[in-house]
């Protein structure tokens, strides 16, 4: 600043210190991305993910000192300097002893950089340097035969690399009103556990806002044997409510213990076709324990988002995705919650997409998820219509025998289901005769006991005007007839807008 002072009102000193190198620069909103390494500036290509705009963003500094080192203050500076020109300097004293430790925000230097004053922008250069604090402890340096070495990162001012696009996050919760026998229940919505839904999501997703609301609650009039059991009647409201297909829809039904037969979550794994909005939906099961409900929220929304499963050794979950780099599901870099200010150990948390614990976001789910969420905030502002708005009827099957059929404008999914499905046909019979047949494509759920059966349907079968009966003839070719009637029809436009 032109005054000589920091963002903090510190003096600021300009005598390059002595005897301690900067071994790394790390930027942190949410997990570590390294932008500066021993001097030098880390390009895009080198990077472990992406750093958004408008999200706060921590900045650390980390160092060795040279044999001989003398214990005493140093000061840390981080100069940024935006895109039109302006410039601030945020200034760290503090009393150095020995190499920077990563395990504690006050093991090494660290800065804050605040959305909300224009310091996370697009363009925005940075460089750290490390400086003696005034003559006297240069010359106590120089006395014990310190030199300079590496004070300076990058060497001249490098990129920050913050990326320009708009990221927004759409969820919409869906809790329960459970009414069976004796039991009457409706999921806890207050505000204390939306926050824990909503930190837990912020804080392990890059975006710069999350968008969030709670439905209505859905009555379900049955006995609870499986979550996913109301994936269907819920992608079918979605649907007939016209939610844009960049919304998540997450149910939270509420079972005291937290789980229906050993399960706790479940979701479909869409990709990122715009006419794939009715697979965007999970449930969780919400209890007595909300945070650890905010843990499994998050795994679900994950893979909604495309993600699948990350291999851990301490409790298995099914086809883990084989590219994932850090051995055994940890999370490999050091993670920070943005709103909690913890960091988390890359060596003791495991990536929120494995089934251990204690769980946080891996620079692997950072970058997947960045791409993901772009996309879908891409459509802001766009119609749906032709090829994304083709009629799909989908049949949700339960390991019970039960089965719930509804059509929704869309498209097919783009990928497979990470955990399997064996393709199957629909018959379209009218009055004993049969008028098509359609191929189907099918998704096993990560519950393994829910399977969804996905069909395009001509005009001519837009609204099963004739139809009485659809039967699926499953891989074994068995055939399980459906009373056409008992499809629940979208109520969708052809041509929808988002808001």
């Amino acid at each position: 600043t032109s005054d000589g002072t920091g963002e903090t009102g510190e003096e600021l000193s300009e005598i390059p210190a002595l005897g301690i190198q900067i071994s790394a620069v790390e930027a942190n909103q949410g997990t570590a991305v390294f932008i500066g390494s021993e001097g030098e500036w880390v390009d895009a290509a080198a990077r472990l993910g992406p750093l958004i705009s408008n999200r706060n963003t921590l900045i650390r500094v980390h160092f060795t000192v040279d044999p001989g080192w003398v214990p005493r203050e140093i000061q840390a500076q981080l100069k940024i300097t935006r895109s039109d020109g302006t410039t601030k300097t945020f200034a760290d004293t503090r009393m150095v002893a020995a190499d920077s430790v990563p395990n504690t925000l006050t093991g090494g230097f660290y800065f804050g950089l605040v959305a909300e004053d224009g310091d996370v922008e697009a363009g925005t250069q940075f460089q750290v340097t490390l400086e003696e604090v005034d003559e006297a402890s240069r010359d106590l340096a120089v006395g014990a035969g310190l030199l300079e070495g590496t004070w300076q990162t990058p060497r001249e001012p490098g990129d920050l690399g913050i990326q320009p696009e708009p990221l927004q996050l759409k969820v919409v919760f869906v809790p329960f009103h459970h009414k069976f026998g004796s039991i009457d229940r409706i999921t806890d919505t207050s505000e204390a556990t939306i926050k824990l839904l909503t930190d837990a999501i912020y804080e392990t997703n890059p975006t710069h806002e999350l968008i969030w609301s709670v439905h209505e609650p859905m009555t379900w009039e049955y006995e609870m044997n499986s979550l996913g059991a109301v994936m269907g009647p819920m992608s079918a409201l979605r649907e007939n409510e016209q939610a844009f297909p960049n919304e998540y829809w997450a149910g939270l039904f509420p079972v005291p213990n937290g789980g229906v037969a050993g399960v706790a979550g479940i979701a479909s794994v869409p990709g990122d076709g715009k006419g794939e909005g009715a697979q965007r939906v999970s449930v969780t099961a919400l209890g007595n324990n909300p945070g650890g409900a905010a843990n499994t929220v998050v795994h679900e929304l994950g893979h909604t988002q495309g993600l699948a499963h990350v291999f851990c050794p301490f409790a298995e979950a099914a086809s883990p995705d084989p590219a994932y780099p850090y051995q055994n599901g940890v999370i490999g870099q050091w993670g920070f919650g943005i709103l909690s200010f913890q960091l988390y150990s890359p060596e003791s948390f495991y990536d929120y997409m494995t089934y251990c614990g204690p769980s946080w976001v891996s620079t692997w789910s950072w970058d997947r998820n960045f791409y993901r969420i772009r996309t879908l905030t891409s459509w802001e502002g766009m119609s749906v219509g032709g090829e994304d708005q083709k009629l799909i009827l989908i049949g949700s099957l339960a390991s019970d025998g039960s089965e719930f059929w509804w059509t929704v404008r869309g498209s097919l999914p783009t990928q497979a289901s990470p955990f399997g499905g064996t393709p199957q046909q629909l018959e379209f019979h009218a009055k004993g005769e049969l008028i098509s047949t359609r191929p189907s494509v099918v998704h096993v759920l990560n519950d393994f006991s829910t399977t969804w059966v996905m069909t395009e349907l001509p005009e001519s079968l837009e609204r099963l005007e004739g139809i009485d009966t659809i039967v699926r003839v499953d891989s074994n070719q068995q055939a399980h007839p459906i009373a056409a009637q008992s499809v629940t029809l979208s109520a969708r436009p052809l041509t929808i807008t988002a808001n």
